[in-house]
């Protein structure tokens, strides 16, 4: 009988043995993969964790100004650049790192102006003008190949019954509204440019919000799109207090990025 028992008691200290040695003696494994190899800025990538025997999960980005989520489960890249991405694992036996590099390219930025393509590779932001009689309004300062100055183009809230300056500035709602579009051109600074523009009825310009950020509402992502408008081109006679109309342009605007705060 009590060889028996020594039997099973050796059996199950075996048994004991292997077992903890599969369960708590694992080496870490880490791996990932992300559900987009080439994102441009603002697109959501999802992070797909292929991790073994991880007790602890974390990742480390290298290359410019990203957002990930509480989760860890997704990334948002806010610039066109390269980025690594790590994954650090830990259990109770030790650690493991696995790196994966991307390119972002840049978000596609363009306005039209009678047919010719110009890329835009500035941010939007907002522009106060309250203090001089104006409106806050969104602004984009565009460079222009062969102008001594940038294009400024405008953005304005339709007047009305439509409070879209406080929505848009100071809450996060996801219907933003309707704007009208204007331009100076080549300008530089105070009345100084070679035309103005003003907006003419047609497509009224679209902004939506396309990405919140869970952390900061200043690193929020809209889409700013214009199939089509049309300029009316000319100058402010400041004597007259009018504006002479000399033209018309046609005009359409792509944007996808941050609006940055008015300043």
């Amino acid at each position: 009988m009590r060889s028996l028992i020594k039997v099973f008691l050796f059996f199950l200290s075996v048994v004991l043995q292997i077992s903890c040695s599969s369960t708590d003696d694992e080496s870490p494994a880490a791996g990932f993969s992300l559900s987009d190899d080439n994102p441009t800025q603002f697109d959501k990538v999802n992070i797909v964790d292929q991790s073994k025997e991880a007790n602890d999960i974390n990742y480390e980005i290298l290359g410019g100004e990203y957002s990930i989520s509480p989760d860890q489960s997704s990334i948002v890249f806010f610039e066109d650049h390269t980025y690594t991405i790590t994954q650090i694992i830990t259990n109770n036996v030790g650690s493991d790192s696995f790196s994966i590099t991307i390119n972002v390219d840049r978000s596609p930025n363009k306005y039209i102006l009678d047919g010719n393509e110009l890329p835009i590779n500035d941010s939007a932001f907002w522009f106060d003008a309250s203090n001089t009689g104006g409106t806050i309004y969104i602004k984009l300062l565009v460079d222009v190949e062969g102008n001594e100055n940038p294009n400024v183009i405008k953005l304005f809230p339709v007047s009305g019954n439509n409070p879209i300056q406080a929505t848009y500035v100071w809450g996060n709602k996801h219907d933003i509204g309707t704007y009208d579009a204007g331009m100076l051109y080549n300008w530089k600074d105070g009345n100084d440019y070679d035309w103005i523009s003003k907006g003419k009825n047609g497509e009224h310009l679209k902004i939506e919000l396309f990405y919140e950020d869970p952390y900061s509402s200043d690193d929020n992502a809209y889409i700013i799109t214009l199939p089509s408008y049309t300029l009316n081109y000319g100058y402010w006679n400041w004597i007259s207090g009018s504006f002479i109309k000399e033209g018309e342009k046609t005009f359409s605007l792509y944007y996808k990025g941050k609006i940055n705060p008015h300043n």
